[in-house]
């Protein structure tokens, strides 16, 4: 124990001389000297002191309100740029909705008319098939009575020559084709000719 306390000892002289060491002059014990020094420090602080406030303090100050001013100045065009970048975004979202609107509508529109351009060449084509139809069925028609008048010939040729070999010289070729055509008539009607 007796070790711990000689060594505190020896810690406590050493801090107190470290101490003294870094005072300087406050440590010595003749005030005058230190009172000398101390007058001539504040003299020299108050004559430094008047010729900066003499000759360096107006210029200073200048200096600090025009910097001061040029920074307000970059702070409100800063702010009048801000201002105007929100106006000028704002002014561009409305133009992009609008063009969205009327890009929408004119889509809108292309389909309506693309919608009313189908449905007029459905019915262009229809009323094509329809006239192609009456046409062909037209033409259908004629062939068929064509036919049938050529059917009707092909049928009075045949009985004529039939009827000329049965009876050669004596029959009445006038008389004949009557009778042939009222029996072709009538037998026609049966058969739908």
């Amino acid at each position: 124990m007796n070790l711990v306390f000689v060594n505190m000892a020896e810690i406590l002289s050493e801090v107190t001389k470290f101490v003294e060491k870094c005072l300087g002059p406050l440590g010595v014990e003749d005030i005058s000297a230190t009172l000398k020094s101390f007058t001539i420090q504040l003299i020299a602080t108050l004559i430094l002191f008047i010729f900066v406030r003499m000759f360096l303090w107006k210029p200073i100050t200048e200096l600090l309100e025009k910097r001061k001013e040029i920074i307000d100045d970059e702070l409100n065009s800063a702010k009048e740029a801000n201002a105007k970048a929100k106006s000028l975004k704002e002014e561009a979202d409305s133009i992009y909705k609008e063009a969205r609107s009327k890009i929408r509508t004119m889509l809108e529109e292309a389909e309506k008319n693309g919608q009313i351009r189908r449905e007029e060449i459905i019915n262009e084509a229809k009323d094509e098939a329809k006239r192609r139809l009456q046409t062909v069925d037209s033409e259908i028609e004629y062939e068929i009575q064509k036919k049938n008048k050529e059917i009707k010939q092909a049928i009075v040729d045949i009985a004529f020559k039939a009827a000329e070999k049965i009876i050669k010289h004596e029959v009445n070729e006038e008389k004949y084709l009557d009778l042939v055509n009222e029996m072709i008539d009538n037998e026609g009607d049966k058969y739908g000719l």
